[in-house]
């Protein structure tokens, strides 16, 4: 009798703990579908992101979303293996330095026949700009613009003021910036090197290359066009920042602290970088000086870098329906004003842009509507089957002529005909495809 009832009660806990290992294990509900879903981010853009997913999850109850965080240099060869291999996501972020070789691979769906059914989904509202340079190929939408990633001139308010020198505004020229810089720049302590500089260099080569009425291919895409002078001397005067008036510091003078360090420890006069930087970088660490916001200076036309990022659906998903409401979620104007109070990242649609929810926030940059207006002069990286090679041989090169191991001159010479290389190599690529 004793040993019968010692096996009931340990039958009787094998089966409660089964139970309780079911329960911790959480399988999956029968009828819910789960979409795989790649970005790149932090730890709290993942919580942030999962957080906001709980309405999107009681928006659409028979959904889940698993997150695959990876490292944004990685993303582009995770999808092209994994679209090959089978085994890709349902969405992804897209960043607009590699969106077009994506679309021309048929790895991104064609969007457009659910924004034609979705009579709720308003197109318009997002800065054509951004549709154009990351959302469009040939006509057709194959990702949505979730962001814009603008080039502006913050600056050191404190630094101005004890140098006597007005703040930076539209009037700007590439001369007054010049002549700014070079009164910013000293050796502050005496022992004959410089220890404050006037400006950093602009992360964005090409920003220069269009401010001096240069471009990078022509209009149709089909040969390199930097082997003109408007592209070569922009290049140059860039270069001759550092190299001859050395008003930027150079890559030894940021080895300890980097350019982020120098501009939080009040070194730097002025330094670009987008909106993004305002709340990712300098909320925490810069303490002892105001600073603002102004639009890149201009040269012979008024042009600025413009990038961002997009959500797109994976055209071998199993799922379009729930896969289309996940992307529409993630570029929704919930999500990107949730997104533009926390990181201050410019939105893509004009509606979240323009309201309180980006231009009115109450914390610094004073001047954030530069970002945007300079909406209406970015311009985006030219869009060929072979966008991420191709700015990617180029910026090598540029870098070659910013550290003085060449001439601009030299340096876009020579990468012109591997460039045009690669755009005949394009039009085979695409006539073979059909795309």
């Amino acid at each position: 009798m004793k040993s019968a009832r010692l096996r009931v009660v340990a039958v009787t806990l094998a089966a409660l703990l089964a139970v309780l290992q079911g329960g911790c294990s959480r399988a999956p509900e029968e009828g819910v579908v789960t979409l795989r879903l790649v970005l790149w981010g932090t730890a709290k853009d993942e919580a942030s992101l999962n957080e906001m997913l709980q309405r999107f999850y009681r928006e659409n109850p028979g959904v889940r979303v698993k997150l695959e965080i990876t490292p944004h240099a990685r993303v582009f060869d995770k999808l092209l293996i994994s679209f090959a291999g089978g085994r890709a996501p349902d969405v992804s972020r897209v960043s607009s330095l590699w969106f077009y070789p994506l679309a021309a691979k048929g790895v991104l769906a064609d969007l457009t026949p659910f924004i034609e059914r979705d009579r709720s989904f308003d197109l318009n509202d997002f800065y054509e700009a951004a549709l154009d340079g990351w959302g469009r190929h040939r006509g057709r939408v194959h990702a949505l613009p979730t962001d814009l990633d603008l080039t502006a001139m913050f600056y050191n308010k404190k630094m101005f003021d004890k140098a006597g020198i007005p703040y930076p505004d539209y009037s700007w020229d590439w001369d007054r910036y010049l002549e700014v810089c070079r009164k910013l720049t000293k050796d502050l302590d005496g022992d004959g090197r410089i220890d404050q500089w006037g400006t950093s260099l602009d992360g964005y080569w090409q920003s220069y290359v269009y401010q001096n009425g240069g471009s990078i291919l022509n209009e149709d895409n089909t040969r390199c066009m930097l082997d003109r002078p408007e592209a070569y001397e922009a290049i140059q005067w860039m270069a001759d920042l550092r190299l001859k008036w050395g008003v930027a510091p150079s890559p030894a003078d940021t080895a300890d602290v980097g350019l982020t360090g120098l501009w939080a420890s009040g070194r730097l006069g002025m330094y670009f970088t987008g909106s993004w930087a305002a709340a990712m970088v300098f909320r925490d660490r810069v303490k002892d000086f105001d600073w603002d916001v102004a639009p890149v200076p201009k040269g012979k036309r008024r042009a600025t870098f413009l990038g961002g990022s997009a959500f797109a659906m994976i055209s071998s998903t199993k799922h379009p329906k729930e896969a289309w409401e996940l992307v529409k979620f993630l570029t929704s104007p919930y999500v990107q004003e949730r997104w533009a109070r926390e990181y201050q990242i410019m939105p893509s649609r004009r509606s979240v842009a323009e309201s309180g929810a980006f231009r009115d926030l109450k914390e610094p940059p004073e001047h954030r509507q530069v970002f945007i207006e300079a909406a209406r002069y970015g311009r985006t990286l030219p869009s060929v089957y072979s966008q991420r090679e191709m700015n990617d041989i180029i910026s090598n090169y540029i870098s070659m002529a910013l550290l003085g191991k060449m001439t601009a001159k030299q340096a876009c010479l020579t990468v012109t005909p591997l460039v045009n290389d690669l755009l005949r190599y394009d039009l085979e690529r695409e006539r073979r495809s059909g795309r």
